[in-house]
């Protein structure tokens, strides 16, 4: 088994990438640091806690570079995202929705290893911070944010490994990892999974409670609400959903965080201190990772895999949903367009871009925005039948993104239905689609704008095997409780 090792470097508790649960930190070298002198002090578990952030963007591949990696992939198993050109072979297995658990460098090895690291390593961080010595405010926050970090872990883990809460309860979900320990684990139900979740967020929210400093790669106050609402919404506990999103929001408006305005939409998409970035992942200059990263593959004005032909469009259909006067539609080419020596094709997206083109490739990942929080507000109510309720938070997001908006009044299925499209619009490209095409049970119906012999899958529906990613063939070696019978079928 490869052994992966951690090491200290200046303030960062540095990570590698790991195949499966089993893998961590098997043993340490010599020049490991001793995790009871490291994890003795809250100083030194927020040091840790910092590494774990770090280790959200590191890179293991041209297409394995973390969170927004993983996000990309989700995106292209859906309809809206079209490949271009299959340019270096980058997330093509991705677009085609084409992965076999026996491939090691398959995107469900990257996922399962990705999470349950960053379980691996929260919970050493949890091991020890109730009796470390330091600041008490700072034990409570960084205790909320290890505990946030394990319960966004594990839910990620189950939506990609089994089929939506409602109606698989008792299907088999993931293992739960509370202890920083390599034992084997079955795969506990989705509802024992969901209940761990909850458990996790709840405490975490506890402890962030009158937490006053703020950094935007640090889980929040509001954006652990966030988290924890999103749960809700999965497991269509509407009510819930709505109300702890409107209580973020309350939050967030403290720390002075609000809707982006008309064009503000279209300022790339790549700075943490975004007027709605909740949640970021800032990256300094000496820590990008360059091609192997999410700018390289979307901004084509980066030099990087989309500059060379890979490009991420949109389709004529998704942009149909889009009004003329709707500033969100401006970050897609209308036509194909000269740029220096290339010409960049037509519905590509300029949505993500760099903040400066100096080879530097300093560009921030957003995970969560304010306009998930009025999108969620206005979905759950909107289905527990409070309308004017969704409506008014609904209505106040489209008044930023659409220039001389009308309210709108609809009511049931036609409101939902409504929440749902501005929800594609919004989130084009940031993750969201595969997970709520997952929880609303969609068909997957791409369109002819995808080509076949890329896309490879163009009809699925919903709750088919394909839905799901295997468990990794790693993981079956190294775990003696999940076997062969355990395995999502294919």
């Amino acid at each position: 088994m490869k052994k992966h090792l951690i090491y200290f470097f200046g303030i960062l508790w540095m990570f590698s990438t790991a195949a499966c649960t089993g893998d961590f930190l098997d043993q340490g070298p010599s020049n490991s640091v001793d995790e009871e002198e490291l994890l003795g002090s809250v100083e030194g578990c927020d040091l840790a806690l910092n590494g774990v952030y770090r280790y959200m963007y590191l890179s293991g591949s041209h297409e394995t570079f973390g969170e927004m990696a993983i996000n990309l992939a989700l995106d292209l198993r859906g309809e809206d995202i079209v490949m271009h050109a299959y340019g270096n072979g980058w997330f093509t297995r991705d677009y085609g929705i084409q992965f076999s658990r026996r491939e090691i460098d398959a995107r469900p090895n990257d996922i399962w290893g990705f999470y349950y690291h960053l379980i691996f390593q929260v919970n050493q961080v949890l091991k020890y911070i109730d009796t470390a010595i330091g600041d008490e405010e700072l034990r409570r926050e960084v205790k909320g944010q290890a505990l946030a970090i394990r319960a966004y872990s594990h839910h990620r883990l189950v939506q990609v490994f089994q089929h939506t809460y409602v109606g698989n309860e008792n299907a088999a979900g993931i293992p739960i990892r509370t202890s920083p320990t390599f034992e084997s684990l079955g795969r506990s139900t989705v509802a024992e999974v969901y209940e761990q979740i909850e458990q996790d967020y709840a405490e975490a929210i506890e402890y962030l409670q009158e937490i006053n400093r703020y950094h935007p790669s640090h889980l929040s106050l509001a954006s652990v609400m966030g988290l924890k609402a999103r749960v809700h919404l999965v497991k269509n506990e509407w009510k819930e959903a709505a109300d702890l999103a409107r209580e973020a929001i309350q939050v967030a408006e403290q720390f002075g965080f609000r809707l982006m305005q008309g064009v503000e939409l279209h300022a790339g998409f790549s700075n943490a201190n975004h007027p709605e970035a909740l949640w970021a992942l800032a990256i300094n200059g000496q820590q990008t990772t360059f091609y192997a990263s999410f700018f390289s593959h979307m901004d084509p004005f980066a030099g990087g895999y989309a500059t060379i032909g890979s490009f991420k469009k949109a389709t004529a259909d998704f942009l149909n949903l889009i009004g003329n006067n709707d500033y969100r539609k401006g970050v897609f080419f209308s036509e194909n367009t000269a740029w220096g020596n290339m010409t960049i094709p037509k519905f590509s997206s300029q949505k993500f871009r760099l903040p400066t083109y100096d080879g530097s490739w300093e560009g921030d990942y957003l995970l969560m925005r304010m306009a998930e929080l009025y999108l969620i507000q206005a979905e759950g109510f909107a289905h527990a039948g409070d309308h004017a309720r969704s409506l008014s938070a609904l209505n106040a997001l489209l008044r930023t993104r659409i220039q001389d908006h009308r309210d709108i009044h609809l009511t049931g299925q036609e409101l939902v239905d409504e929440i749902l499209k501005q929800r594609r619009v919004e989130f084009w490209g940031e993750g969201h689609r595969y997970f709520d095409m997952m929880r609303n049970k969609e068909d997957l119906k791409r369109s002819n704008a995808h080509d076949p012999g890329l896309a490879q899958i163009t009809t699925m529906e919903a709750g088919a095997n394909g839905w799901l990613m295997q468990i990794p063939q790693s993981e079956l070696d190294a775990n003696t409780l999940i076997n062969a019978s355990d395995q999502n079928p294919l």
